[in-house]
């Protein structure tokens, strides 16, 4: 591994409490672990404060978390990389440049587990974490109306929330049949994006009680594995409320 370049960017996080900025969160935080020392700084919103939120709108017209900025340690201009100087959004590309300037190629996987980590980086978000929110707007969105409709729309609701769910058994045993004593990561043989970016949808899976550990227990196993890592301890911490089954 190369020399750990000097720090000549400071990155701070715009994180919505209970969001998907936890992923970026998790992942400075691995920085930190593996002998780097990274600086960053964290904005907590707070959801009770209500969309639009203000401060996210304000960094980016999209106003959805997360979002990153950029600072450099000399005063000068900070790079575009993305459309407006010196502002990252969209967790996926995040996570792709704080690897890339940051992590010192920690989360490399070797040529043979390359095309595997980058399948579940795609699949953590476009099919995963997809499939967890359709059940989640079903179970939400009547809850949102007033009593009587609430009762109309949960009766409405029912049969795609059924039907969602039914989705999710695939999705678990395709993750549950890709683990094993050599390759315990969806990345492979080691910690990679993926994991980092499969992280959101699992935790909504299991705090919302779509997720049966029994049926699934190297899933269930990779899932406790990475909750009690200390970065993962220490990115709750730093990025305040974090409750997917209401949202707080």
């Amino acid at each position: 591994m190369a020399a750990t370049p000097e720090q000549t960017i400071i990155p701070t996080v715009y994180t919505l409490s209970s969001s998907a900025a936890f992923r970026i969160l998790w992942a400075l935080e691995e920085i930190a672990d593996s002998g780097r020392e990274i600086k960053y700084n964290v904005v907590q919103i707070s959801r009770r404060s209500g969309p639009p939120y203000k401060q996210l709108k304000e960094q980016f017209p999209i106003g959805k978390s997360p979002i990153v900025t950029l600072e450099t340690t000399d005063g000068s201009p900070p790079p575009t990389v993305q459309l407006k100087p010196g502002v990252l959004s969209e967790a996926r590309a995040i996570l792709r440049y704080i690897a890339d300037t940051f992590s010192n190629g920690i989360w490399e996987p070797d040529a043979e587990d390359k095309g595997r980590d980058t399948f579940f980086l795609e699949f953590g978000s476009s099919t995963l974490t997809n499939k967890v929110d359709f059940v989640l707007l079903t179970e939400v969105l009547p809850q949102m109306l007033p009593f009587g409709p609430r009762q109309l729309a949960q009766l409405v609701m029912a049969p795609l929330s059924y039907y969602f769910k039914n989705d999710h058994k695939d999705i678990f045993q395709l993750l549950e049949d890709s683990l094993s004593d050599e390759r315990p990561w969806f990345a492979g043989k080691k910690l990679g994006l993926s994991d980092l970016n499969i992280i959101f949808g699992m935790d909504m899976a299991v705090h919302r009680g779509y997720f049966d550990p029994a049926k699934y227990p190297k899933v269930a196993k990779w899932h406790k594995t990475v909750i009690e890592r200390p970065a993962y301890k220490r990115s709750l911490e730093k990025g305040g409320k974090y409750n997917l089954a209401k949202f707080l």
